[in-house]
């Protein structure tokens, strides 16, 4: 049996975008504190039982991969860099059928980045060696400007993806799922209920554990 699952957060917290000094958030107090939920994020995984195996890109035939394909929306530029990397480039994307495997190739600094016109200055500064405080206020301006993006997370075997995006997903995440091959199970889960290892690895200790969440 395989499982895919989706973790999310909708909306969730960033850091605000840096103030011209680049030294301090350009947004102070109540109202500013209420305004930084209107980001979302998810996390999409996935496992095979039968095989032992963990991890989104790890299924053979990229059903994970394909679940998260066809809620993306173009154009879809894609940087596939692994970590050491020095060059940029940058690929133009089209059709499930480019998406899937792309999904499924993402080297350890790669991203795709959708409904933004990027540069390789804008790519670096996503998957560089940066410090995270600053890269998270580089995602909150792209989401700010429409952006979504997609990063490879590293998982036991192959990996999984972090979807950051201006507007919610999950609905259409839960969508994707309903028609999913044979022994394979999807769950949406809020990521609030999943914090630590059992929980996130549910599926490795307690397969109903979020049966009410199950698609």
């Amino acid at each position: 049996m395989r499982i895919i699952k989706y973790f999310f957060e909708e909306p969730t917290l960033l850091d605000f975008p840096a103030s011209e000094s680049g030294e301090q958030p350009s947004e102070y107090g109540l109202k500013g504190l209420l305004r930084q939920h209107r980001h979302y994020r998810g996390y999409l995984a996935a496992s095979d039982l039968g095989a032992d195996t963990i991890g989104g890109s790890a299924l053979e035939d990229h059903t994970a991969a394909r679940v998260l394909a066809s809620i993306l929306t173009g154009p879809i530029w894609f940087s596939n860099r692994a970590a050491g990397q020095t060059d940029v480039t940058l690929s133009l994307l089209t059709g499930i059928e480019n998406i899937v495997p792309a999904l499924a190739a993402m080297a350890s600094d790669s991203v795709m980045m959708m409904d933004v016109d990027p540069t390789e200055e804008m790519v670096r500064a996503l998957t560089d060696d940066n410090d995270q405080k600053v890269v998270m206020r580089k995602i909150a301006q792209l989401l700010d400007a429409g952006c979504t993006l997609v990063f490879p997370e590293q998982a036991h075997m192959g990996h999984d993806w972090s979807i950051f995006s201006p507007r919610p997903v999950a609905a259409y995440i839960r969508e994707a799922m309903g028609n999913l091959p044979k022994e394979t199970r999807g769950f949406v889960v809020p990521y609030v209920e999943a914090r630590g290892e059992h929980k996130f690895y549910f599926e490795q200790y307690n397969i109903d554990l979020f049966a009410r969440h199950e698609v």
